[in-house]
């Protein structure tokens, strides 16, 4: 039963240390994080076109969309 005991101790010290270590590094990093920008946001991707013609079209629109800043 002592062991019940020790191990509760043990465990709630453990939990403590976790916490403390948690908010020191929000502390530490919490001021320098900025949120991501609206272009980071997660899209669905679609696949590859097969034909060649399409793929250079598609590559041709993203140069041309990041020449603009409209990529960014």
């Amino acid at each position: 039963m002592g062991e019940t005991y020790l191990l509760t101790i043990v465990v709630s010290l453990f939990v403590a240390f976790l916490i403390h270590m948690m908010t020191l590094l929000i502390r530490r990093f919490g001021a320098a994080a900025k949120p991501l920008p609206a272009s980071a946001e997660q899209v669905e991707v679609s696949a590859a076109p097969d034909d060649p013609d399409e793929l250079a079209a598609l590559a041709i629109a993203v140069a041309v969309r990041r020449n603009n800043g409209e990529g960014r």
